[in-house]
């Protein structure tokens, strides 16, 4: 029986280490870390763990949340653990803890997926929210691009400029520039070419 950690954060910016701190003291053994969007399943370190499991091995996650942002994802997350004999646990919500069959511990990670995934879309729609707002005030750039004349890739930007200009096709400056249809039509816009 092993004691394994899984800890996510949303992005590259965020740190682990509160994270890690937390499960190294509840005496995890085994790290599966990630910087990743939690809204998915499709993430690396999570498949991993959930493949290498073995029966009688216990998941310890900081926060429910840690582990997945919506209920079907969590209930199906939670079953495929299960499905390989081993156990999940929260430290911060002691109701989740799989390891004893307990209706009311099914029932409290129903509930409490659900406040998840409604933490997440008043999160979402007060963004959206926001967003129009700005608009209507003209305050709104929409959101920054690595790709432009004063950014990291002024040099992809600039040449996609001159292309656009020299009439070539969004898709070859796209694909020659390994950029995206968005991130060109955001920098085009910008530059008042759109």
């Amino acid at each position: 029986m092993r004691t394994i950690a899984y800890i996510r954060v949303s992005s590259e910016s965020q740190n682990v280490a509160r994270q890690k701190k937390a499960l190294k003291a509840e005496g995890c053994e085994v790290f599966y870390e990630e910087k990743v969007s939690g809204k998915n399943t499709d993430r690396p370190q999570l498949l991993k763990m959930i493949e290498d499991l073995n029966e009688g091995d216990v998941v310890i996650v900081h926060e429910i949340s840690r582990l997945s942002r919506s209920v079907k994802d969590l209930l199906d997350i939670v079953e495929s653990i299960k499905e390989k004999g081993a156990s999940l646990k929260s430290l911060c919500e002691a109701w989740l803890d799989t390891t004893e069959d307990n209706p009311m511990n099914e029932f409290l990670l129903n509930i409490f997926g659900s406040l998840a995934q409604l933490e997440r879309g008043l999160t979402l729609k007060r963004q959206r929210e926001g967003i129009e707002i700005a608009k209507q005030e003209g305050k709104y750039q929409g959101r920054k691009t690595e790709v432009s004349l004063n950014g990291k890739k002024a040099d992809k930007a600039a040449q996609a400029i001159e292309w656009h200009k020299e009439g070539k096709s969004v898709r070859y400056i796209c694909k020659t520039l390994s950029i995206g249809t968005g991130t060109l039509y955001r920098l085009l816009e910008r530059e008042g070419l759109r």
